[in-house]
């Protein structure tokens, strides 16, 4: 959507480029194209302005520029959770607020908003200490835990947006405030689960866990015996303890140069799992994923805290994409079949996974507006979705997935896994509860009453009680 807000003078965005200690681009400046990019390319995102901030004071210039000249408003700091195109506003880029501090003695963190999980691991490992970090090291902290975030100690320690402590937050209006329970209630509630549609989020404190021990890796099994090792996950999670993490993925394996020659063009059923548990009892707990015979490759083994970025092989490059997730009851043989089948032929996806749930991730954390996954499994599908009948074929073929997936749906998605296959409004709402929506709409016409964050995944006014 283009802002029909008349646009600045351009002597006014001249004296906002000397006030900022980071950088401001326009569609004229020779580095606007690189910093509108999103990690999905599916976006082709055109604001009129973007402002690659380096530290808070440089955020509360730019917001208070937008508030002055009516200027809708998105950030993104890696771009991965990209969703609507903020055309004709005012892209806020946070991706050099990298800055990690950690206090081993209240095992908190104090997160910038560009960091990632590579920024984080480094600085919380020597002190014995994890963050409920996702899947993907190189998703940006900040989104990744304001709306949910699911990941390698979730059955253990529940979602990560529990463990936010804390949150620097400039407000529409430019005001620059800390967030807390005690010191902002309201905010502190909506921020942990509404986002970006708040303001921008210029850094945030978690609490850390212990991890003494861990354990795990990746295992992967030829995409032929896909019907066997789906079979025996099933009865393996049935009575795994929530100490251990997995998910099960049917994987498309690029044939290109960075994969090892074995691998390359190869399709596989990989098993990841992570455990809070000695090498002992974690490889006794594991083994019957590991003797189903023959796999491809073997790579469970004793983690360290840094390892835990590397558990499971995700994309790091940028590319055009699309996905969709349903949490479902339980991995039914109909699920098993169905699930296998995408390892047959010639099929579009990237990846079709399992992600076990369950443990704490089923259980009420800190007062939110997250409904919790009741299902047993998330269900997720991913494609590359190039421009052209290639990628709407594949578009094409994750839609007719969820169509058979539709019966077996038992539980609300999480926000940061709703995709992009489905988007709007009705869709959005799946991931709250009826009262956390309602307080949703009504705190967002506080906030920010002129909508001026409507992008992402924008939470509407009409939810308001």
């Amino acid at each position: 959507m283009t802002s029909a807000i008349p646009f600045p003078a351009a002597v006014e965005i001249e004296a906002l480029r000397v006030d900022l200690d980071g950088t401001l681009a326009t569609p004229s400046d020779p580095g606007y194209d690189t910093l509108r990019a999103s990690w999905n390319l599916t976006f082709d995102q055109r604001p009129a302005l973007v402002v690659e901030a380096a530290d808070g004071d440089d955020v509360v210039a730019a917001l208070g520029f937008a508030h002055e000249h009516g200027l809708t408003v998105t950030v993104q700091s890696t771009g991965h959770g990209a969703a609507e195109t903020c055309d004709g506003g005012m892209l806020v880029c946070t991706g050099r607020l990298r800055d990690v501090e950690v206090d081993p003695v209240l095992r908190v963190a104090r997160i910038g908003a560009g960091a990632d999980w590579t920024d984080v691991l480094p600085r919380v490992a020597p002190h014995g200490l994890a963050p409920l970090l996702g899947f993907n090291p190189h998703v940006g902290v900040v989104g990744y835990t304001l709306l949910g975030g699911l990941g390698w100690l979730g059955r253990k320690h529940g979602l990560a947006v529990d463990s936010v402590r804390a949150l620097d937050v400039v407000l529409p209006d430019a005001t620059h405030l800390r967030v807390t329970a005690d010191a902002e209630p309201d905010l502190f509630w909506a921020l942990r689960g509404g986002a970006s549609n708040f303001g921008v989020v210029v850094a945030l404190e978690l609490q850390l866990v212990e991890a003494p021990a861990l354990f795990g890796g990746q295992i992967l099994y030829p995409g032929a015996r896909a019907t066997q090792v789906i079979a025996a996950y099933a009865d393996w999670i049935a009575t795994a303890p929530e100490e251990v993490t997995s998910a099960l993925a049917v994987v498309r394996i690029p044939a290109a140069p960075f994969v090892p020659e074995p691998l390359r063009g190869v399709t596989a059923v990989s098993i990841s799992a992570c455990a809070l548990a000695d090498p002992a009892a974690a490889e006794a707990l594991l083994a019957p994923l590991r003797t189903l015979g023959d796999p491809l490759i073997d790579g469970f083994r004793p983690l360290t805290i840094g390892d835990l970025g590397h558990v499971a092989i995700e994309p790091a490059d940028p590319m055009p994409a699309a996905g969709h997730s349903e949490v479902v009851g339980a991995l039914t043989p109909a699920l098993q079949a169905l699930l296998a089948a995408t390892a047959e032929g010639e099929r579009p996806f990237a990846v079709v996974e399992l992600r076990h749930l369950g443990g704490a991730l089923g259980r009420e954390g800190l007062p939110g507006p997250i409904a919790r996954p009741a299902g047993e499994l998330l269900f997720h599908a991913e494609a590359v979705t190039p421009p052209g009948p290639a990628g709407e074929a594949a578009r094409g073929a994750i839609a007719e997935l969820f169509e058979a997936v539709a019966p077996h749906v038992a539980g609300a998605p999480l926000p940061s896994f709703l995709g992009e296959l489905v988007s709007g409004p009705e869709r959005l709402a799946q991931a709250y509860t009826p009262a956390g929506r309602a307080r949703l709409g009504t705190l967002k016409r506080r906030y920010d009453p002129d909508n001026r964050f409507r992008f992402g995944r924008p939470i509407p006014f009409d939810w308001a009680a």
